[in-house]
């Protein structure tokens, strides 16, 4: 399950990434909310099934995390961050969508990283 759990982090971090991206485009589409709305309710199962796994070892889980995937992660984060700050902007009328997408990456980078090193010890 933990592996499960890292893979539909990394899925809608992905998903939330693209959507994002598609932000900048002149001619790309205009999503509707619902599109990072769903990865947002699926952050859900991935919150509850970390932290009744790592409980009070979520650190030592994160220690357990290789350093390439833990800097990718945080820089990853801090582009989310970026975004649902609004430093980072799309086209106009788009602020409220990447903010929600920005603040899904942020939480599945998280939760997603202490389920990696939940993997790598065997929880």
């Amino acid at each position: 399950m933990t592996r499960g759990t890292v893979a539909l982090a990394i899925g809608a971090v992905l998903w939330c990434a693209f959507v994002i991206v598609t932000t900048f485009l002149p001619g790309g589409p205009s999503w509707p909310p619902i599109a990072v709305h769903v990865p947002g309710f699926l952050v859900v199962p991935v919150v509850l099934h970390t932290l009744l796994r790592a409980r009070s070892h979520a650190l030592l889980c994160l220690a357990h995390v290789p350093q390439p995937v833990l800097l990718t992660g945080f820089a990853v984060a801090v582009g989310g961050w970026l975004v649902a700050l609004g430093a980072v902007a799309g086209k106009p009328g788009t602020e409220s969508l990447n903010a929600v997408a920005g603040l899904v990456i942020v939480l599945h980078v998280a939760f997603g990283l202490i389920a990696v090193g939940m993997a790598r010890t065997g929880r």
